[in-house]
């Protein structure tokens, strides 16, 4: 980890590691090396727009309009990645 070692982490570098990160949270470690690829664009774009990170957005305690807005913007991406998952065991079902 760069945190212990003394070297600091460049940006592609922790772009990396986050995707990593985020594809074994969400259990899309184990896709074939098309949809994998395909999935870590899809992170990298994320990352780069800071949308990985939608609670960091959100400020203070009042539901406003860009509040809702993020909530149902984060909840789509985490449906995305089911979606992507759930395709995917079924493509590999398929091709037994």
């Amino acid at each position: 980890m760069a945190v212990f070692n003394g070297k600091k982490e460049s940006k592609e570098e922790k772009q990396a590691r986050k995707a990593q990160e985020m594809a074994q949270r969400l259990g899309l470690d184990a896709l074939s090396p098309t949809n994998a690829q395909s999935v870590r664009y899809v992170v990298n774009t994320l990352a780069n727009s800071n949308l990985l990170e939608l609670g960091s957005l959100l400020s203070g305690g009042s539901n406003t309009g860009q509040d809702i807005t993020n909530t149902y913007l984060n909840a789509l991406v985490e449906q995305n990645w089911i979606m992507i998952r759930q395709l995917d065991e079924i493509s590999k079902k398929l091709d037994k």
